[in-house]
């Protein structure tokens, strides 16, 4: 395996404070222990990942950030995970673990080699289960090479600096962060970086995005039907709805 990402060439990028550094391993029997793990999430955790380390606890105590809490959220601290990877393989399912296992909101970075890519995901309280928390909207990035980052990536770098965060209080400061994140998976689409959404209306850009995702699956499907059609007209019908498939992909990816 090449040597992986230096820790300093990811967080120079967010210049957290050194009074929040925590340095502190952690072992991955913790996530055995307090949540429910398949099989194939074990055989994750034991093969894909090298070790985690909570890198960072922003906390009152630490930075000047308020904690959160209203009725269907408590937000008393933001911490930072690092994860070095082995290989990338089961990534997404790993940061689905991590996010559900630990009650904090985190920011989850995973370094292998020399990429690395973030994850975060809103915390909740359970409306089926007393004490229990919900982790909902989940985003993992695409994967970073910051040996040599395109333009997209190195602005969506460079808008992690939390100093250009929210400080009023850690869900403001959360979110911000989170919609960072939200904007460099749709600049895959628009091929620029910019956090605010050309979105109308009442949908989200988190579901303009969910739904290019749907087309993008679509698309993929129509190709592969169009490669093993024999029949022609079958395929000249096909080919008119890989157009319109497109069209529409097009047209909602303008809206991000």
């Amino acid at each position: 395996m090449e040597e992986e990402t230096p820790k300093s060439s990811v967080y120079d990028y967010l210049a957290i404070p050194e009074s929040c550094g925590l340095g502190k391993r952690v072992f991955k029997k913790l996530f055995h222990e307090n949540t429910k793990l398949l099989a194939a999430d074990k055989k994750a955790f034991s093969e894909d990942i090298d070790r985690i380390t909570w890198e960072y606890t922003l906390k009152p105590s630490t930075i000047q950030i308020q904690s959160y809490e209203d009725e269907e959220r408590e937000y008393p601290e933001v911490a930072v995970i690092d994860v070095a990877l082995k290989t990338r393989r089961r990534t997404a399912r790993i940061a689905e673990v991590m996010h559900r296992a630990i009650p904090y909101p985190l920011l989850l970075v995973f370094r292998v080699e020399n990429c690395c890519a973030f994850s975060t995901a809103h915390k909740r309280f359970s409306q089926a289960e007393k004490d229990a928390i919900v982790a909902e909207n989940m985003i993992l990035t695409r994967w970073i090479d910051l040996n040599e980052p395109a333009k997209v990536q190195t602005d969506f770098l460079g808008s992690l600096n939390i100093v250009g965060l929210p400080h009023t209080h850690f869900y403001a400061f959360y979110s911000a962060l989170a919609d960072r994140l939200l904007a460099f998976e749709c600049a895959r689409l628009t091929g620029e970086y910019r956090l605010e959404s050309k979105a109308v209306g009442d949908q989200s850009r988190r579901e303009r995005l969910a739904a290019c995702h749907e087309l993008e699956v679509a698309i993929d499907d129509c190709k592969t039907a169009i490669k093993k059609e024999t029949q022609f007209n079958r395929k000249v019908e096909l080919n008119t709805e890989l157009k319109e498939l497109q069209s529409k992909l097009r047209d909602m990816s303008g809206m991000l």
